[in-house]
């Protein structure tokens, strides 16, 4: 069984969705600590960012933990969706979709909003993979991956690129056994996969769209026993 994860962010780019794609499971994670400028409150739309306000917590606060006025939100992301996207080549075929998502939005959850609109562009997308929530992690690092591992049952964790950069810096991933594998996807873009969407015939093509180098390069197998590329 494979599975992979992340952060729940606000209309994530196209790896996001190349994972959730190709794993048998994604876990969504609302239980790390919220960035003030990360990606759970924006994303890039046509090369700019696009925010929503959120309700500050204080220093060390959780994803889980973040608050929205709901109404401020739906008005906020409505505005921008449209201003950037209304001249879009499929704004009519996906547009009015998009804004029924978020005229839906009536949570306080920064985390239950995103969810709302992950779970409303994989139905878009033709995605089947199930989307869980892990309890909250029982560690950090290859303690927190290898407890994810064990309450799914899982094999193997498929991690997005930049995860390289931890993993080859902490000697207990390569020590752990782990079995990771690496996403080979090739974006087209840095924009959130609403421009995916409302730019591409096949929006599908491109979230699965793959590096042919990383394909050929990048091994399966434990961290600690496996090539760098």
């Amino acid at each position: 069984m494979i599975i992979t994860g992340h952060q729940a962010d606000l209309l994530p780019r196209s790896e996001f969705w190349y994972k959730m794609a190709k794993a048998d499971l994604f876990d969504l994670r609302i239980y790390d600590p919220l960035e003030a400028r990360g990606f759970q409150r924006r994303v890039m739309m046509r090369g700019r960012w696009a925010s929503i306000p959120i309700i500050a917590g204080p220093p060390g606060s959780l994803i889980s933990e973040a608050r929205i006025i709901p109404e401020e939100t739906r008005e906020a992301l409505r505005a921008v969706v449209t201003e950037r996207y209304r001249d879009a080549k499929h704004w009519s075929r996906h547009g009015p979709t998009i804004l029924a998502m978020i005229d839906d939005i009536h949570t306080e959850h920064l985390w239950q909003l995103n969810l709302q609109l992950i779970l409303g562009v994989r139905e878009v997308l033709g995605i089947r993979t199930p989307v869980s929530i892990a309890p909250p992690p029982a560690g950090t690092g290859v303690t927190d991956l290898i407890s994810v591992m064990h309450q799914y049952n899982a094999t193997s964790y498929l991690s997005g690129t930049e995860g390289r950069a931890y993993v080859d810096d902490d000697e207990s991933y390569r020590d752990s056994g782990v079995q990771i594998t690496w996403s080979t996807h090739r974006p087209v873009t840095g924009d959130s996969i609403l421009s995916v969407l409302m730019d591409y015939d096949d929006p599908m093509s491109v979230v699965m769209a793959e590096e042919p180098w990383l394909v050929h390069a990048s091994p399966a197998g434990p961290v600690g026993n496996r090539r760098r590329v």
